[in-house]
């Protein structure tokens, strides 16, 4: 039995709210006995449980995800057995989220309703496939017969379902037979304002924590010293058209020579679209860039805010490790 009920993803400029339903067979108690019992969430979860702590109200908890070695440390907010049950999730990688589990019979089987707080803008059909394969995972440790899904057929499914901003991750495709990541990101500001982000030496340093040397014509030098890596990125512009397409050389030995990034804005209701590829000639390690990307394209939201962040090493690797996992696959 499939019991999944059409998602629904509720967007707001600073985070969202994503929420699952799934119909079970099983009563309330034993669905409550899966969520709360350490040992029980471990099994259906794929996580290692860290330390010893129950789940009750106000209690700290962690435990590792076996199959990318990345821990989540929580609280739980509410626990109102056998019904809600609330707690933080990941409060080391901050922003952080909160989730929310709903039960309530129906007939002999019961309603769970899983609600993701983001506490910032992050990529809702993933999360949602994600939630979903988990979902699915606990069905089946309930002796509940369920259909295997693939995670991307799912988050291309879902990206669908929800508005443009709620997908923010990147996605491969193929150009000429070139591998190109690219990256679509609504912005709530005008072409011209994006524009200067992306071109101006001093709106650069705020989101790509470089200092920046920009030649702004054709041939001219576009060139990134970054802060928190003893490197710098020597490029050339190939194409400069203010305030729409800015493409320019970025030679790196890990993308096989000389690669193209490639920006694009355009009107958009409310502000801009924001088109990011990245072309590379040769096979390369794309879950490094695409990573790398994800971050500094945050970084740009704030930074058209007004707001610098310097460069975040775990968030970095949180991406890293979910990239790895998800973007061929």
């Amino acid at each position: 039995m499939d019991g999944n009920i059409a998602p629904v993803f509720a967007w707001r400029p600073q985070g969202g709210e994503l929420t699952l339903r799934r119909r079970f067979r099983q009563p309330v108690e034993k669905l409550w006995a899966a969520l709360t019992i350490p040992e029980r969430l471990a099994a259906w979860m794929g996580v290692e449980w860290l330390g010893d702590a129950a789940l009750l109200e106000g209690a700290a908890f962690s435990y590792r995800f076996r199959a990318m070695d990345i821990e989540s440390h929580g609280r739980v907010l509410r626990f109102d057995a056998p019904f809600v049950l609330e707690h933080s999730w990941f409060d080391n990688l901050p922003p952080g989220a909160i989730v929310r589990w709903a039960l309530e019979p129906v007939g002999t089987g019961s309603l769970l309703t899983l609600t993701h707080s983001f506490r910032e803008p992050e990529d809702a059909p993933r999360t949602a496939a994600g939630w979903t394969d988990l979902l699915d995972s606990l069905a089946t440790s309930l002796d509940e017969q369920v259909e295997p899904k693939s995670f991307p057929v799912l988050r291309d499914h879902f990206a669908t379902l929800f508005p443009p901003q709620a997908t923010r991750d990147g996605r491969v495709i193929s150009i000429d037979g070139a591998q190109v990541l690219r990256f679509e990101r609504r912005l709530a500001h005008a072409p011209e304002a994006v524009w200067a982000a992306l071109a101006e030496p001093a709106a650069l340093a705020r989101w790509m924590q470089a200092d920046a040397v920009v030649d702004p014509l054709e041939g001219g030098r576009f060139q990134l010293k970054f802060h928190a890596f003893d490197h710098a990125m020597l490029g050339q512009i190939t194409r400069w058209s203010p305030p729409n397409v800015l493409e320019y050389t970025w030679p790196e030995a890990e993308a096989g020579g000389d690669s193209v990034v490639r920006w694009e804005v355009s009107d958009a209701p409310g502000g801009s679209l924001l088109v990011l590829t990245h072309r590379f000639r040769k096979a390369v390690v794309l879950a490094d860039f695409a990573s790398g990307w994800h971050w500094h394209l945050d970084a740009l939201d704030k930074a058209l805010l007004g707001e610098a962040r310097k460069f975040d090493r775990p968030r970095w690797e949180l991406l890293r490790q979910m990239y790895i996992g998800t973007l061929n696959g």
